[in-house]
């Protein structure tokens, strides 16, 4: 039951059979059976089965609900048929559409497995080793990313390249059970004030921000964060690098040859 129609689903087709089309519904037991007009085009009768009676008599109230006559001019909304396509023309289908009107990480990803494999394989360097750089590079780079990410790293590069640093007000984040989790007020040099969420307390009544994004924050501390560097690269750095370790191999051993 979905927006006053009736979807009846047997294998990959599907009915939508409006209200108006309805003639009568009979539920006995174990079993509804559901008429249709004759005029319908369809079975003029349809069984649902089910092991709870309750079931059958709540689906036969709701169909009830959306039973009603036809419009003054005699007419009745039309049936619809709807046919799922088997499973890897739906695929492909959903690829397609994704790759064209998607994020365009999935067109780079299409270019690299296009153009990726057959130059890490048909290259004259060992073919296993560029097979397995070009299937771990992902990976690695996604591992590698998500360091960069955990650590801030990339915040720190905007800073270090735009960042303006002012007074700041730090107090204790009401909505966290975090005992140092805090939030920072400050105002921004054209005289807005900002209220962020720091990733760190700073040292100092000082906060560093993004001109073009004052929401984006950096505290300025002493060492604290290399800590949080350290432990994120434990958990993905590390493997980051390690995923990429054929793809340098490859890249050297490409380097290496006399063109």
């Amino acid at each position: 039951m979905e927006q006053g129609a009736l979807h009846w689903k047997r294998g990959r087709a599907t009915v939508v059979v409006p209200g108006t089309r309805i003639r009568q519904v009979e539920a006995a037991e174990k079993s509804l059976a559901v008429l249709l007009f004759e005029d319908a085009q369809v079975d003029t009768a349809m069984t649902v089965r089910h092991r709870n009676r309750d079931m059958v008599a709540a689906l036969g109230t709701e169909i009830e609900a959306i039973m009603s006559d036809a419009d003054p001019s005699g007419n009745r909304q039309p049936l619809q048929r709807h046919s799922v396509q088997v499973w890897p023309v739906r695929a492909l289908a959903d690829l397609r559409d994704r790759v064209l009107h998607g994020s365009p990480w999935w067109r780079r990803a299409l270019w690299y497995v296009v153009l990726g494999l057959p130059l890490a394989v048909w290259l004259p360097v060992e073919p296993l080793l560029g097979f397995f750089a070009w299937l771990l590079l992902p990976a690695g780079v996604a591992l590698l990313r998500m360091w960069v990410g955990m650590a801030e790293l990339d915040t720190r590069w905007v800073m270090w390249r735009r960042g303006i640093t002012v007074r700041a007000r730090y107090e204790a984040d009401p909505y966290s059970e975090a005992t140092n989790n805090c939030v920072v007020h400050f105002h921004t040099l054209d005289g807005r004030q900002v209220t962020a969420h720091p990733a760190l307390r700073g040292r100092r009544d000082e906060i560093r921000y993004d001109p073009q994004d004052p929401s984006r924050v950096l505290a300025p501390t002493r060492v604290a964060w290399l800590g949080v560097a350290l432990a994120a690269f434990m958990l993905t750095g590390i493997w980051g690098v390690a995923f990429s370790i054929p793809a340098i191999l490859w890249l050297m051993e490409l380097l290496a040859l006399p063109f």
